[in-house]
């Protein structure tokens, strides 16, 4: 019995999958749940278990081959001698495309003695160089300034990793289709500050964990999604889907590229929960060991860019999410306070909607509940009291 070994559609937004390795060879024997080979998909490098026992007959697809979904990559039989059907071949395989025959007979090339050596020193066809001599005799400097020319170009290109060319896919399609528009507000950190600093000194030490101003922003915007459901959603397909679950994507810049882990169930998490994950997210990304489910599920991204010393800065939405929070630094700056200046710690941060999921007056309420959350943080010490009490 043959059976088809395909492509897999391992995510919600998965079109198309590169083969980056097969762990089994032809003629393998292979075993039902035993990894086949890895895929790149456009979150995450994945191991694909075999479906069915056997021995791997054929392999249609070999590593390096970017394959849509729901197409065969190989063959598995119950013996090597057991035929596969040309009908199921010619389907998987694609036509192939008729090569003219090229003229028996091609015309001379004028070119002189040295261009002729040049041009198969640097693996040039003379016929691809416009001669500049008298009847478009090639010369010498025409080849070599070919060759410049070829350089110069290797030198410019540079290769995309497959989560680069999935990034540049997505953006461009983010910025042509989604109806953008952007809020920002100043957030005074104060309070935010000093209760960080108290759960340090407190709870530190006891929780193994090292509780950062990216976790109270994660936490508020957690706080925020549940009082808005409505911002809690994606567009796909020309519907608006509302997400029961508040998970919130935080964007990792990783050595081969972005990646938007997802932490789950923030509503429900301490701020202590949220680190513990955030550390563990962000150290998988960085080794790329993250597993699809823990890129899924996020109908909301925030992307924090003030460790680097950045004010502000507007984001692109990335779909089919229907927003994104972009935060800068944390910065002492004068502030009037009733009628006075005072010098506290403020940080801008730019929301990017979906005007198809929501409007003007939905977005600022939405921005001003995150605004709240973190200048008010007393609702979190109900939390942190839960922990005092174990």
């Amino acid at each position: 019995m043959i059976s088809k070994v395909i492509m897999p559609k391992l995510g919600e937004t998965m079109e198309e999958g590169e083969i980056i390795q097969w762990l089994k060879r032809e003629g393998d024997r292979v075993k039902e749940g035993e990894p086949l080979l890895e895929i790149a998909t456009d979150k995450a490098n994945m191991e694909v278990e075999a479906l069915s026992s056997g021995f791997l007959r054929e392999i249609v697809a070999p590593a390096g081959e970017i394959v849509p979904v729901t197409k065969a990559i190989a063959y598995i039989a119950d013996s090597m001698q057991e035929e596969i059907s040309q009908e199921a071949e010619a389907s998987e395989k694609p036509a192939q495309k008729k090569v003219p025959e090229k003229p028996l007979i091609q015309p001379p090339i004028k070119a002189s003695p040295l261009a002729k050596k040049l041009a198969r020193d640097y693996g040039i066809d003379l016929s691809t160089v416009k001669g500049s001599g008298p009847g478009g005799r090639v010369l010498k400097e025409d080849v070599i300034k070919l060759a410049e020319e070829k350089e110069a170009v290797a030198e410019k290109a540079v290769s995309l990793s497959r989560i680069e060319k999935v990034m540049v896919q997505r953006m461009e399609k983010s910025k042509r289709e989604i109806p953008h528009f952007y809020l920002t507000v100043e957030v005074d950190f104060s309070k935010s500050q000093a209760l960080r600093d108290d759960l340090l000194k407190e709870f530190e030490e006891r929780e193994k964990v090292r509780v950062s101003y990216t976790d109270l922003l994660i936490k508020s915007c957690g706080r925020a999604l549940s009082k808005f459901p409505r911002v809690n959603s994606t567009f796909e397909a020309g519907s608006i889907t509302s997400h029961s679950e508040f998970n919130v994507g935080l964007a990792v810049a990783t050595p081969k590229g972005l990646i938007v882990p997802v932490i789950k169930d923030v509503d429900k998490k301490n701020l202590f929960q949220i680190a513990k994950k955030r550390e563990e997210l962000v150290k998988k990304a960085n080794e790329d060991r993250l597993s699809l489910g823990e890129l899924e599920g996020a109908a909301f991204t925030l992307s924090n860019l003030g460790m680097f010393g950045i004010k502000t800065f507007i984001a692109i939405i990335n779909p089919p999410q229907a927003s994104l929070l972009a935060t800068g630094e944390i910065k002492e700056r004068p502030v009037a306070i009733d009628n006075r200046i005072e010098i506290r710690p403020t940080m801008e941060m730019t929301l990017s909607c979906d005007h198809r999921v929501m409007d003007g007056y939905l977005g600022a309420k939405f921005l001003q509940e995150i605004k709240q959350g973190l200048e008010r943080p007393s609702l979190l010490l109900i939390e942190i009291a839960s922990l005092r009490s174990q």
